[in-house]
């Protein structure tokens, strides 16, 4: 009986310890699973390292056809870029010197013929026509160049002198029927909002600022479904983590703010530069950065969110 007893023990404790033994290999196992790196493969972003996010890898295409290999790629998922309360901006000058048109080819040569024939001369009318900039009669303001006028006969035709400044109308009786005068511009009347760029409205005739009205807009304006209008008329692209606001080897200098994606601004003339100059931008074309144009990180007019994607 004893013998039984013992070798029923036996057997019990072999099992049990064979049990352990396996328990114990399998927990080892995945413990001891390699998390992927950046750039490695990964089906979600549990197989990803700390700090990594597992992002879709794009359809390609073969003989015609789209095909979807599945899977996806191991990612930055964290930005960490601080934010500012300024941003990129294209400005076409920074002081009235700025304004000053480029001056003629001939410029040496009129000079010459000046100092031979005398003050009197062609080479010195034309010298000072084509070649001199009158600093005095052009202005700089908020980066766009002006000019400054005295009488309406320097206005051109039709035109008037109000406050140094040329404009073609001063108010909607000066422009033809139906024509509204805006910050001194006669301007053809709207029919409907359509006529109107971007969130302005047509009322009276005129595009006014009027701001997203329905969720619908917004999807439209950001591509994305998930954006909404919000009170204060400004569309939202809700968020939780920075990958839904862009991508981190394309980055647009969008990042998740408060649930919000949000545009986290520069910090240097230097920044916006290297930005705008690198590759698309959703600023500016860089092959536009000619002449005297400047490149600046400025303070922020308003708060941008809901980037197009």
């Amino acid at each position: 009986m004893k013998t039984s007893a013992l070798r029923a023990w036996t057997i019990a404790g072999i099992t049990v310890a064979a049990g352990m033994i396996a328990v114990w290999g399998c927990k080892s196992s995945n413990d001891d699973r390699r998390l992927s790196r950046k750039g490695e493969a990964c089906q979600t972003t549990n197989d990803c390292e700390s700090g990594l996010s597992c992002v879709p890898l794009p359809a390609t295409t073969s003989g015609g056809v789209s095909v979807n290999l599945g899977g996806g790629i191991c990612v930055t998922g964290e930005f960490n870029v601080a934010t500012t309360a300024k941003e990129c901006a294209v400005i076409e000058c920074s002081e009235a010197a700025d304004c000053c048109p480029t001056p003629s080819t001939q410029c040496p040569l009129y000079q010459a013929e000046c100092a031979d024939a005398g003050p009197l001369s062609s080479g010195c009318t034309n010298y000072d026509r084509f070649c001199k900039c009158d600093t005095a009669r052009l202005t700089c303001t908020n980066g766009r160049c002006g000019s400054i006028c005295n009488l309406d006969a320097e206005c051109g035709t039709g035109n008037k002198c109000v406050g140094g400044k040329c404009v073609q109308c001063l108010d909607d009786s000066t422009c033809q029927a139906g024509w509204t005068c805006q910050n001194g511009s006669c301007t053809p009347p709207c029919t409907s909002d359509g006529d109107c760029p971007l969130f302005e409205r047509c009322q009276a005739g005129k595009c006014v600022d009027g701001g997203c009205q329905t969720d619908r807009e917004c999807i439209a304006a950001t591509k994305n479904v998930e954006a909404t209008c919000g009170t204060d008329g400004k569309c939202i692209v809700p968020c939780q983590t920075d990958l839904e606001c862009g991508n981190p080897k394309a980055y647009s200098f969008y990042s998740c703010i408060n649930r919000q994606c949000t545009y986290v601004g520069c910090a240097s003339d230097k920044d916006c530069e290297l930005y705008l100059t690198g590759g698309s931008s959703l600023f500016y074309d860089a092959g536009a950065l000619t002449g005297k144009t400047h490149v600046v990180c400025r303070d922020m007019a308003t708060t941008t969110t809901a980037p197009a994607h």
